[in-house]
């Protein structure tokens, strides 16, 4: 019994040694429903972003100085960084270079129209290729002029790679979507280099009568992989623990 508790608490040490930290944040995931104006997060740096009606459909790389104004906000939304560096393997494209300040205003939803929301961030320097990144995101409302039937196929990439798929309905409605987590060398990304990372949600109706939904909150979170000299000394500790049991 004495060596399944001290088991169980050198396992949960090493969990929390490798709890995940926000990369990036949109809109506040601890407050029901989403205002006009909602927090936002690069790295730690707390600011506020609006949400504003969308444009139309844009290409890459998008304009990095949105105003706050409906109808003005593009589909790339753009932190604070330097864009240098394509890395996502598609069709070439000119990258924004330096963006001083992070954007004012984001698109507040997706539709039958406008069916592309693209987020572009640098990688932080301690971030490593092994670190894994998850994304979670969460929908307000279908309008589907009453019919029943809203639904919106939304797929996730993270540089082009594709990151997880999901179907969201009024059931869905307030419900966390969430991707599993990914290396980041799978995603050609690198830790402190002027790369043009994005995330890009993709969606269609799916056959259904959807218009539209409004994006309540997304962020970018990484967990670093537990480091192996750290696994090989937990190994070490219980088998050590397991020899002095059978001794007594």
């Amino acid at each position: 019994m004495k060596l399944t508790k001290l088991t169980l608490s050198l396992l949960a040490f090493s969990a929390v040694s490798s709890n995940a930290a926000i990369i990036w944040g949109l809109g506040d995931p601890t407050t029901p429903g989403r205002a006009v104006t909602e927090p936002a997060e690069l790295y730690g740096a707390a600011f506020t972003v609006d949400f504003r009606q969308e444009t139309a459909v844009n290409p890459l790389p998008g304009d990095p100085n949105s105003p706050s104004v409906d109808r003005q906000a593009d589909d790339d939304y753009y932190f604070a960084g330097v864009y240098n560096n394509q890395v996502d393997d598609g069709a070439a494209y000119v990258t924004a270079g330096l963006v001083v300040s992070s954007e004012l205003a984001v698109e507040r939803a997706i539709t039958s129209g406008d069916n592309n929301l693209r987020y572009h961030f640098n990688l932080g320097a301690a971030t490593q290729g092994t670190d894994l990144a998850t994304l979670t995101f969460q929908m307000l409302n279908v309008d589907d002029d009453g019919t029943g039937t809203g639904v919106f196929n939304i797929d996730a990439f993270f540089n082009g790679v594709p990151i997880g798929s999901f179907v969201h309905t009024a059931a869905t409605d307030s419900t966390p979507f969430t991707t599993t987590p990914i290396a980041i060398s799978a995603v050609n990304g690198t830790g402190g280099a002027s790369d043009d990372n994005y995330i890009e949600l993709r969606t269609n109706n799916g056959g259904g009568t959807a218009r539209w939904s409004n994006m309540d909150y997304i962020q970018l979170d990484v967990s670093p992989v537990p480091e192996p000299s750290s696994s090989g000394l937990l190994l070490i500790t219980l088998a050590g623990l397991g020899f002095i049991r059978r001794r007594k």
